[in-house]
């Protein structure tokens, strides 16, 4: 089998027939590409699953780029499309803010990035054409076999077809985000990436959802991934006026869940990874993510922003919505209201089981922990294991 890195043309060519499309868009994304690809050919010991798996996970990205221009294209009314005052979650992975995207989401007001849309863009049809759509059902195939391969999944982080999923899955066309360096040892892309100015993945970003959601202009866009404590200023250059929810919580118990929750796929994908140094150099990531983000909301209007402790949201997430809502001024309504009840009733915390991990396991210290993250305890008032 050609290495990553000789497959890029090929890797073009399978998108285009895949598509019968032929225009990627503009060429900000093919250093990223050859990064990685370099990195994984020379970096990871990948299964053959998990060179299948990655291998399809950059020709979907890259047929999402040929669906984007087809998309404006066709519809070149989208570029118009303004996106004002988005909502954005943004915290360390565990910490609540998946529940929060989908409680949130629940909200007719809102609009977000669902998961088969974010991976195949068009302009989102009616609810009742989704299951008579090719790109649905084959968005549902691909949940089913994540599960399928790594069963421990669902109960650590819930992926559905139809509903708001992260935004990696768009950065994903620039080939720029922090889950790839989470699948597999690319330390040479987890370098570059490190340095990389992410405002062409957020131009790329806002082009995709002008497409996804040009036809529902007054929903306000509810977007949330992790990846955007890594370079704030870039989302703002192309977001300005974007509302920031950041969530926080003990540090102490989100690096080892991070761990085990990357681990669910990775150790599928991967030969021989070791699992004390996946630890190390998870610490390390999610140390710069809270730096970068620290630094970049300095200076920074604090009306912008909402910090929320995942104590109190799990406490009441009704409540911890209504302060998000009331601090940025956005409209309550009884519809939206019950719609959110309702679905926190219908999806209990836990209800696929629970999720279970310990620091020691990943080679970690508690200590070093809380000595790694004290400045940001201290800034935002986390409550931190002793």
């Amino acid at each position: 089998m050609a290495g990553f890195s000789d497959s890029i043309d090929t890797f073009h060519r399978r998108a285009r027939d895949a598509r019968r499309l032929e225009d990627f868009g503009v060429d900000d994304y093919r250093e990223a590409l050859g990064v990685l690809c370099r990195s994984l050919d020379e970096d990871a010991s990948l299964t053959p699953v998990g060179a299948f798996a990655v291998e399809a996970m950059i020709v979907d990205a890259l047929e999402a780029r040929l669906l984007v221009e087809e998309g404006h294209r066709r519809h070149p009314e989208a570029a118009d499309a303004r996106i004002e005052r988005p909502l954005f979650i943004v915290g360390l992975p565990r910490t609540g803010t998946t529940a929060l995207h989908h409680l949130i989401s629940q909200d007719p007001g809102f609009q977000g990035l669902e998961h088969w849309l974010a991976r195949s863009p068009k302009p989102r049809p009616p609810r009742a054409a989704w299951d008579e759509d090719g790109d649905y059902l084959a968005a549902v195939e691909r949940v089913r076999l994540i599960y399928e391969r790594s069963p421990d999944m669902r109960a650590i982080h819930e992926i559905e077809t139809d509903r708001p999923d992260e935004c990696w899955n768009v950065f994903s066309q620039n080939f720029a985000h922090s889950s790839w360096q989470a699948n597999a040892d690319v330390h040479q892309y987890a370098r570059w990436w490190a340095n990389c100015d992410m405002t062409a993945t957020y131009r790329r970003h806002l082009r995709t959802v002008q497409l996804i959601g040009h036809r529902e202009p007054d929903r306000r866009w509810l977007f949330k991934d992790a990846t955007h404590l890594f370079d704030l200023n870039a989302l703002f250059e192309v977001y300005p006026d974007a509302l920031i929810v950041q969530t926080h919580r003990d540090p102490v118990e989100v690096i080892p869940s991070v761990c085990s929750l990357c681990w669910s796929s990775r150790s599928a994908i991967n030969i021989g990874t070791d699992i004390r140094s996946f630890g190390r150099s998870t610490l390390d990531l999610w140390e710069r993510a809270i730096r970068n983000m620290m630094n970049a909301r300095a200076g920074r209007d604090p009306r912008q922003f909402f910090d929320l402790s995942f104590e109190s949201f799990v406490a009441d997430p009704v409540a911890a919505i209504r302060e998000i809502y009331e601090a940025f001024g956005i409209d309550d309504s009884a519809e939206a209201d019950a719609r959110i009840r309702s679905f926190r009733e219908a999806n209990p915390r836990a209800r696929h089981g629970e999720h279970r991990y310990t620091v020691e396991e990943w080679g970690l210290d508690a200590g070093e922990i809380v000595e790694r993250f004290a400045e940001y305890a201290e800034a935002h008032d986390v409550r931190v294991s002793s």
